[in-house]
Order: structure tokens, then sequence, then C-alpha cells
């Protein structure tokens, strides 16, 4: 742990200090604040529709800053053999990865809430003058909206752990790149490979197989948040949110942990020369 938290500290402010993290964040919230005017005629959905493309904003932000951050930490070290320098020290390999990841997770954390502070409080001084009864406070805060943000970082937790296994072989762009296209491949898996019963045994374990390897990351969107909300069983009520949610944390925690062992286990075996 005396390692650990050194190497958490440094990572976090190297990225901090990276001129693309600012960009990201002023960029996002502007493109933030800018979905309030395209949403004027929206007709009675302008609340679902800011808050739709206010949280896939903010994802897509979260996801570039943690790919960007992985590649800079973690192929720029390769690339600049600085990394000989950290290992020669009495720094195991898992303390450096889990160092590394821990840092670009507080930093792409504190970056997305950042840009969620300024959506919610947004929405709450929309709330407030479009309201005529705001005797209670509570009845301004959008709180699917904080639950899409929570769940912007269950996606970010994922595709940051497949990012640093990546950057041990890929540079920025490949990294970049393949995330990217992964992530937009794992929220339309199931139209492209739609789940049916099939006669042939092999082709339902490969489907199986398929689904258990690759992210659910469709269950972590807005389009799956409205649904859950949405339902007739009044969910906010009952136990099916609570539940939902119990789930997806438990199981991006287990697919993180998984990628991330994964990269420990192929950084003890690449040679560093």
């Amino acid at each position: 742990m005396n390692i650990l938290i050194p190497l958490v500290f440094s990572s976090f402010r190297e990225i901090v200090r990276q001129p693309f993290y600012y960009i990201i964040l002023l960029s996002g919230c502007f493109i933030i604040l800018l979905s309030f005017v395209f949403t004027f005629f929206a007709f009675g959905e302008e609340a679902r529709m800011i808050r739709d493309m206010a949280i896939s904003t903010i994802t897509i932000g979260g996801l570039l800053a943690g790919c960007l951050s992985s590649s800079i930490l973690i192929a720029g070290e390769f690339e600049r053999q600085t990394v000989l320098a950290v290992l020669c020290k009495p720094v195991a390999r898992i303390h450096f990865i889990l160092g590394k990841y821990l840092g670009i997770l507080a930093a792409t954390f504190l970056l997305v809430f950042s840009q969620g502070l300024v959506l919610e409080i947004a929405l709450i001084i929309r709330n407030y003058s479009v309201q005529y009864d705001t005797t209670s406070f509570s009845g301004l805060i959008d709180f699917v909206c904080m639950l899409g943000i929570c769940f912007s970082l269950l996606q970010i937790l994922i595709l940051t752990a497949i990012s640093l296994v990546l950057s041990l072989y890929l540079n920025t762009i490949s990294n970049l790149a393949i995330c990217l296209l992964f992530f937009i491949f794992c929220n339309s898996f199931s139209y492209i490979l739609p789940i049916h019963n099939y006669s042939s045994t092999f082709v339902s374990i490969g489907y199986t197989m398929c689904y258990a390897v690759i992210p659910n990351l469709q269950s972590l969107n807005m389009a799956a948040i409205n649904e859950v909300v949405t339902a007739h069983s009044t969910p906010w009520q009952e136990s099916n949110l609570l539940q939902y949610v119990v789930c997806n944390i438990i199981y991006c925690t287990i697919y993180s942990a998984i990628a991330v062992w994964l990269a420990v286990f192929l950084f003890k075996r690449k040679e560093i020369a």
C-alpha cells in the first residue's frame, strides 16, 4: 500500500497536467450546455432529449480521456524507456499496473463528475424555471440523470481496463481506434447477434461464449435506463431498480477486475529491453 498510493497520485497528476484533459472537459461542458438549445422544439420531450444527449457526451468524453491516458501512461512509458527506471526500484509489476489504472480512473472520474455536475445544475435551473411548485428541492433533481452518470462511470471502468491491456502492445492511435470500435460494437452486439433457440448445440454454445466474453454495455446506456425507469412496475418504488443497479455494478466490477488481471499477467511476461 505504501508503494501503490504514490503511484496512483503520480499517475493522477500526470494526467491532469495534459492539455487534452482540459480540452475534453471544456468541450464536453460546452456540448452539454448546447444540448439545451438543440432540444428547444422537442415538444414535451426536452428533458429526456437533453439527458440522453448530455449523458452520451459525458460517456464519450470519459472514454476518450481513459483511453488516451492509458496510452500516455503505459505505451508512452515503453516508448521513452522510463518504465525501466520505475521497475528498478522496489516496485512490483502488479503495483505498476494497478497504480496506473487507479490513477487513470481517479482523473477520469473527476472529469465525469465535473461534467455531470454542470449537467445537473443546468437541469435544476431549467426545472426551477418551468415548474410552478418549487417548494421541494428534491423535486428539481433529475435522479435519472444521476443514474446515467453512474452507469457512464461503469462503462468507463470496463473500457479503461481493456485499453490498459491494449496499451502494452499498441500505440495511442491504434489503442484509441480499437477501443472506440469496441465500444460501438458492444452497444450494438445484441442486434448483430441476437439470442435465439438454435437447434445446433455448438451454435448455442458459441453464442453463449460471445455474450460472456463481450461486455454487455447495452444495459448501461440511456436507452436501457429509460426502459427500466418507465416500466409499468414503478421500479422507483420497488426493488426492480435496485436489483438492476446492483447486478450491473457487480458485473462491471468483475469484468474490470478480470481485464486488469489479464494486463498484469501479460505485463509480467513482457520483455522490456
